[in-house]
């Protein structure tokens, strides 16, 4: 083309393409699926927290554009936002593993009760334990099993294309540090942004134990500390919601 030709096509950069996949998917239903709304007011009879409607929507948009092959959930806790993704996955192309990991032995039956209902017991795993140590574990299986056809299936099925963090601010750098390590090249992580703390609490002591308030405030700096970090290698992207502010890493 001359230089005078002013019909090249402007590519977007990836920080613009990671917005678009955050943003709102329009064609998509807003109501919250029948499943889903009846885990609610299972969770809201138990006192148990989830994630808010505009986050599990928002979550399932950038689920449905991106259809990732092999997704983890970390923290399902008794299947809320796990509903909505099984949803979707219902009439359309589920991915090849979605593991639901729930560190909580007693929602594990609850787990296992939501997938068979949704049929995708060959596809959707309920794995109960701590995230670290089923790493852990699979990284062993997977060492002493490369080559036997016969070994069964490992604890979970790396590397993710997309992870899901819902494990609330306790640990939740911890938790997206380890998952990092076990991400494929431009998988992405989800997580909900920890609330700034607005408790004065002063200086923090550097030994002895802290209180609640002082705990949430260690945490959100590690989260700072985190973000930063992670934006000279990974690209990040913010989406604030009505209840929260949706982040995306991609590694």
């Amino acid at each position: 083309m001359g230089d005078g030709d002013s019909g090249a096509v402007s590519l977007p950069t990836p920080q613009e393409a990671l917005a678009a996949m955050m943003s709102r998917d329009e064609n998509r239903s807003r109501d919250e699926p029948e499943i889903a709304n009846n885990i609610g007011a299972q969770l809201e009879h138990m006192e148990l927290d989830s994630l808010s409607l505009s986050m599990r929507r928002r979550i399932r948009d950038v689920i449905g554009r991106a259809k990732p092959r092999n997704v983890c959930e970390i923290g399902s806790g008794i299947g809320h936002l796990s509903a909505w993704l099984l949803d979707v996955w219902d009439s359309e192309e589920h991915p090849e593993h979605y593991h639901l990991v729930e560190a909580g032995g007693k929602f594990g039956v609850i787990l296992m009760r939501l997938v068979s209902r949704y049929k995708a017991e060959d596809w959707a795993h309920v794995t109960v334990g701590r995230f670290d140590e089923l790493v852990a574990a699979t990284e062993s299986w997977n060492a002493a099993n490369a080559s036997n056809p016969a070994a069964g299936r490992p604890p979970l099925h790396i590397p993710f294309d997309l992870a899901i963090v819902d494990v609330g601010w306790r640990g939740k750098v911890e938790v997206v540090e380890q998952c990092l390590q076990v991400m494929a090249d431009g998988g992405i992580i989800l997580t909900e942004e920890p609330e700034v703390p607005i408790d004065d609490v002063g200086e923090l002591p550097l030994t002895g134990e802290l209180t609640d308030e002082q705990s949430r405030v260690a945490e959100f700096n590690r989260w700072v500390a985190l973000v930063t970090s992670l934006n000279e290698e990974h690209l990040i992207g913010f989406a604030p919601l009505f209840g929260g502010t949706l982040v995306a890493i991609v590694k």
